[in-house]
């Protein structure tokens, strides 16, 4: 049962972030671009945000991460949300065409693995799902994760994590939620999102 409080805040939301046009990254040449979801589900007590358990992959930058579902386009995608579409479907199984409803869009975000930038373009796609989805993982993933929005919204649960990059010891910004760590890229469009939508 989704209640009347959880509603409105969507609401909330939706309006907050299609008053504020997404800013573009502008990269010379032809950069690699990819698209993310952040997916919202309505639940009685609160709105939730699914998060993805990367599988371990050496060829994968991001190889074990915690992240938002999505990937690269293909030369096939029509556009941007064609590949976020074709990629949530890919992975998690849930085709946000059919179940969802797109709420707008996030700024872009410039890719870094490993302490290095890119040439990649990720573009963060909202979606607020409107019907009751099972995730069915692919080869990619490793699991999923729904995390409440008030625990995202709080910054007493920022955390400060220890990692190593080059070599170099690092302290970054983290949420940290049933023994997950939620860094790095994701916790930047997180906290991209949170700027647009204001804080409880």
């Amino acid at each position: 049962m989704v209640s009347e409080v959880s509603q409105q805040r969507l609401r909330r939301i939706e309006q907050a972030i299609t008053r504020r046009p997404a800013k573009l990254v502008s990269l010379q040449g032809e950069p690699w671009r990819a698209a993310v979801a952040v997916i919202f589900e309505q639940r009685a007590e609160d709105l939730h945000v699914l998060f993805i358990h990367r599988a371990v992959n050496e060829l994968d930058p991001w190889s074990g991460h915690m992240g938002f579902p999505g990937g690269g386009k293909e030369a096939s995608d029509a556009d941007l949300h064609e590949t976020v579409v074709r990629e949530v479907r890919e992975e998690v199984g849930i085709d946000l065409s059919q179940s969802a409803r797109l709420i707008g869009r996030l700024d872009e975000i410039r890719g870094v693995a490993r302490g290095r930038q890119l040439d990649l373009v990720i573009s963060p796609f909202v979606f607020a799902l409107e019907q009751a989805v099972e995730c069915k993982i692919n080869h990619e993933v490793q699991g999923v994760l729904w995390v409440p929005l008030s625990f995202l919204e709080d910054s007493e649960n920022e955390s400060i994590v220890e990692h190593r990059i080059n070599d170099l010891p690092m302290r970054l910004p983290a949420y940290i939620y049933q023994d997950r760590t939620i860094w790095g890229l994701t916790f930047r469009m997180m906290q991209s999102l949170l700027e647009v939508i204001g804080r409880s």
